[in-house]
């Protein structure tokens, strides 16, 4: 016969200590344990995805740079240089003795290094440095050479859209001349893409206009959309192809993964961007475009009208109709207010003044 002790407490009975709900939570968190360990063992545990809209968040944090002053260069290095991996005062002393610089004209200079995208931004109030920075095609590391992609970035406030079916037999140059007219008083400068019937336009301000004038010709024009930076070296998502630093490791272009065997066999490809069973960034990808700024901004405004008139009390009934008014307290001013208004070196290169001031 068991050994029974007196305990103090209340009295349970036999059947309350057989019921089902005592060890429920005990036993789920055993089973829960056995599962994994089996799919641990057996090589089907599989770590869980991220959604698109936080790796869009993701690439998209990652790709911003610090706050500087909006007179900047963009310079995308190539031969597969790391920035990452490299000194930015190194960069700097290669790129200024590049652009032929002396030491003493580049003290209010800044270099920033953006690792996600693999190039770095300068920022410079002399229209002469940025106009000799702009010109470099090459630069030395270590005694190693290394061609390099220099562009001046507009300053301010200003807004993209596209326009398309623009014969391919003007130039850049022609047509600047054709769409900076009286027509189209906010237009800054118009580029085309590649080879392509497509031309992006830069307006001043947060307002793309519905169609703008090419010549003699009305054009439709929409808002430009960003696509998210896919390279197909490397298979990674934050910066492109010809900006990779790890030019030596190619990824399988019909499947996109790290070819390990050989005769390698293809895998089915899966999306970064969404998911999907195809490439990072392929044609049919819902998520290789960022949605504007103009339209989160639209959305923004339109989110907190809602809340401010949901916040607001209901007044009390009365036979005369109150007068509605509008929420107060909207942001209706720009993202980033400028400090001044004196005109820079970007200004005028965006309004295509600058090589003659220069």
């Amino acid at each position: 016969m068991p050994q029974q002790t007196a305990m103090e407490g209340d009295d349970v009975a036999p059947e309350e200590l057989q019921g089902k709900g005592w060890f429920s939570v005990l036993k789920r968190r055993q089973e829960s344990r056995a599962k994994s360990h089996a799919a641990h063992q057996s090589g089907t545990q599989r770590c869980a995805t991220a959604t698109p809209h936080a790796t869009l968040r993701r690439v998209a944090a990652a790709s911003r740079v610090p706050a500087m002053p909006r007179n900047r260069v963009i310079v995308r290095p190539g031969g597969g240089l790391n920035v990452q991996a490299c000194s930015p005062h190194r960069i700097l002393a290669a790129l200024t003795m590049a652009a032929q610089l002396a030491p003493s004209v580049t003290e209010e200079d800044i270099i920033c290094p953006n690792s996600m995208q693999n190039n770095f931004v300068v920022s410079t109030p002399s229209a002469t440095n940025a106009a000799a920075y702009s010109r470099v095609t090459e630069i030395t590391l270590t005694d190693q050479r290394h061609p390099v992609t220099a562009y001046l970035s507009p300053a301010g406030i200003t807004s993209r859209g596209v326009i398309c079916g623009v014969d391919t037999d003007f130039d850049d140059a022609a047509l600047n001349r054709m769409l900076i007219q009286p027509r189209n008083p906010s237009l800054l400068g118009a580029r085309r893409i590649k080879n392509t019937e497509t031309v992006v336009l830069i307006f001043n301000g947060l307002k793309v206009p519905n169609y703008v004038y090419c010549g003699q010709v009305l054009y439709r024009c929409t808002l430009y959309k960003r696509q998210i930076d896919t390279c197909r070296t490397c298979g990674q998502v934050g910066h492109r192809q010809h900006v990779c630093s790890t030019a030596s490791t190619k990824v399988c272009d019909p499947c996109g993964h790290l070819p390990t065997d050989n005769p390698h066999v293809c895998n089915q490809p899966v999306c970064a961007l969404c998911g999907e069973a195809h490439r990072t960034g392929d044609r049919e990808c819902r998520h290789r475009y960022q949605l504007p700024y103009l339209v989160r901004r639209r959305r923004q405004r339109r989110r907190r009208r809602k809340q401010a008139q949901q916040q607001t009390p209901t007044p009390a009934t009365s036979p005369i109709p109150a007068k509605t008014t509008e929420p107060q307290g909207l942001p209706l001013g720009p993202r980033n207010p400028t400090p001044t208004d004196q005109p820079t070196w970007a200004n005028s290169a965006a309004s295509g003044t600058f090589a003659t001031a220069t």
